[in-house]
Parts: structure tokens; C-alpha cells; sequence
């Protein structure tokens, strides 16, 4: 039930996407300039100080994009105030969560499917990911993942906010640092060949894993406290 609900619910956003082509088309412009931006900077990087940049270039690009993403999730909702709405029928708030971190998630990964083939293209040291690309493909899966697990759960608590946009920036960038940071070092190991990569990539499994259940775990409490919060700040109209 939980699995046939959260895939209607990511069908229907993905629908509506597919319809309008905002959210993709925005999200796909703004990683190719950042993308272009990135490797005018650093084009000139020797071959030795590359494998530095490159991870950086990817998780950043990923964390800007992502943060546009998420400010916009819930806008549909927000606009047409049908999430309480939703919260009211008789589906799993579990299944809400995991719709939104899906579409979050492929939105990701589809500017992933354009920054991974961009940077192997402006920089050698980044040669390694056409080299195994299923190692970098479950590296990008894996990391796309732990952000977007916890950034849907934020976005949900300020999507009936006023200034939702900038208390997300706020909260989402030193919430998701440290994920980031873990998906930097595991891509520093697969450009330098490091043994230890598997380990990493275990690691990052577990983070995901623990993410995933503390956020579907925290959701109905914050969505629905913030949405409380939310009325109570309506004024109230009266005749004088």
C-alpha cells in the first residue's frame, strides 16, 4: 500500500512536470551554466591539481541545484494550499515524504546525467568516471539520495512558510553539509584509484539508510506542526 501510494502521488508531480517542463527545464539550464562557469575557472588546472577540483565542482553543482529544486517541491501545494488537503485524505504521510524525495531525487540525477559527461569532457583528471561507470553511477545515486532525504523534510516543514525560500537556504546548506562532505571524499577516492572506495561507499549506504528512516520517521511531525503553526497565523477577519 505504502509502495502503490507513493508511486501514484510521484506520478502525478512527474505528470504535471512532464506537462509544464518548469521545474526540469530550469533545473537543467542552471547546471549547465555551472557547469560552463566551473570549467572556465579551473580548465586551466594542472593535471596534478585537478583531482582536487573535480569533486568539489560535482557536490557543489549538486547542492546549488538541489537547493533550486527543493524551493520549488512544494510550490504547487503552497500556491493552491492543497496540502493540508493532502494530509487530510486518507494516505500514508510516509508515502508524501517518499514521493517528494523521488522527484527530488530524479530531477538530481538527471543533472547529474549531464555535470558526470561534462566534467570528464573539460577535465583528464576526471577520466575515471567513463572509466567505471557503475562504481561512479552508484557513487552519484547514493549521494543525490542522502541530500535529498534530508532536504525534502525541510522543504516540507517551510512550505507553508512566507519566507520559505530564504529559511530553506538557511537550514539546508550546514544540514546537508556533512553528506555532501562524505560524497566529496568517497569521489577524491574513485579519481585516485584508492583501495579504500568500497568502504566509503558502504559508509555512504549506511548514512543514506539512517537519513531516509530519521526523516520518513520526523515528517508527519514536522509537516503537520508546521501546518498548524501555519493556521494559527492566518488573521482572522472580522467586522468592526
Amino acid at each position: 500500500m505504502l509502495v502503490r501510494q507513493t508511486w501514484i502521488l510521484a506520478r502525478n508531480d512527474l505528470r504535471q512536470e512532464m506537462r509544464d517542463f518548469e521545474l526540469v527545464a530550469t533545473a537543467g539550464f542552471f547546471t549547465l551554466v555551472v557547469l560552463v562557469m566551473f570549467g572556465l575557472s579551473f580548465s586551466s588546472l594542472g593535471r596534478h591539481a585537478q583531482p582536487m577540483a573535480v569533486p568539489g565542482i560535482l557536490w557543489l553543482a549538486v547542492a546549488f541545484v538541489g537547493s533550486l529544486t527543493l524551493t520549488r517541491i512544494f510550490d504547487r501545494e503552497r500556491e493552491s494550499d492543497t496540502l493540508r488537503a493532502l494530509l487530510s485524505a486518507p494516505v500514508d504521510r510516509l508515502a508524501i515524504y517518499a514521493a517528494k524525495a523521488m522527484v527530488t531525487l530524479l530531477v538530481l540525477l538527471g543533472c547529474c546525467a549531464i555535470l558526470v559527461p561534462g566534467l570528464v569532457l573539460l577535465f583528464d583528471a576526471a577520466a575515471p568516471f567513463a572509466e567505471r561507470p557503475l562504481a561512479t553511477l552508484c557513487l552519484v545515486v547514493l549521494g543525490c539520495t542522502a541530500y535529498a532525504s534530508i532536504g525534502t523534510l525541510f522543504a516540507a516543514g517551510l512550505s507553508t512558510s512566507g519566507g520559505k525560500n530564504v529559511l530553506l537556504s538557511v537550514i539546508l546548506y550546514p544540514l546537508t553539509s556533512p553528506a555532501l562532505m562524505f560524497a566529496l571524499v568517497a569521489t577524491r577516492t574513485l579519481i585516485d584509484g584508492h583501495p579504500g572506495f568500497d568502504a566509503y561507499l558502504s559508509q555512504l549506504v549506511a548514512l543514506d539508510i539512517l537519513q531516509l528512516a530519521v526523516s520518513g520517521w520526523l515528517f508527519e511531525s514536522v509537516v503537520i506542526g508546521s501546518n498548524a503553526a501555519g493556521g494559527r497565523r492566518r488573521p482572522s477577519t472580522r467586522k468592526d
